[in-house]
Parts: C-alpha cells; sequence; structure tokens
C-alpha cells in the first residue's frame, strides 16, 4: 500500500464522528489498544493536527511497519469507507 498525501486529506476533512469511527476500524484492524486509541480519540482535533503535519516519508514506514496482512486489512477497511487508495 502506497501513501497517498491527497487521500490522507481528505480523511483529515471528514466531521469529528466519522473520523473517529474510521480511526477506531484503523486502529482495531492494527491490534490497537481499544483503551489507547480512545485516549487518542479524545481531541480527534489534535490528532487531525498531527496527522497533518506528517511527512509522506514517514507515512510510509508506517504503513511498512503495519506488515502486508495488516496494511491489506486496513486498505480494504478504506476503500470499504469511500476513500480512493488506487491499485
Amino acid at each position: 500500500m502506497q501513501f497517498d498525501r491527497k487521500e490522507l486529506e481528505k480523511l483529515l476533512a471528514l466531521d469529528d464522528e466519522s473520523f473517529k469511527s474510521l480511526a477506531r476500524s484503523i486502529a482495531a484492524a492494527a491490534g490497537a489498544s481499544p483503551q489507547k486509541t480512545e485516549e487518542f480519540l479524545q481531541d480527534p482535533n489534535a490528532l487531525k493536527r498531527r496527522l497533518s503535519r506528517i511527512s509522506t516519508q514517514d507515512a510510509q514506514q508506517l504503513v511498512n511497519a503495519a506488515g502486508k496482512e495488516k496494511s491489506q486489512e486496513i486498505l480494504d477497511l478504506l476503500r470499504q469507507r469511500g476513500v480512493d487508495v488506487g491499485q
């Protein structure tokens, strides 16, 4: 899965509830702790600001670190939500 800055911008433009719902789904697919996920989502605007500053290289490293299977789960989830992730 390749990181696409344009698609990140679309995710960041989601309303808070949609963003939080998607973030929960991605976190669950990645195996993140539900408690930690909720801590991060207490202030969705702060999380959006942090994500908006991530470099393309750092984002790609995160995608790669998730591993092929987890990355595919997340990719499928994004596609189901209507995010054009290409290929």
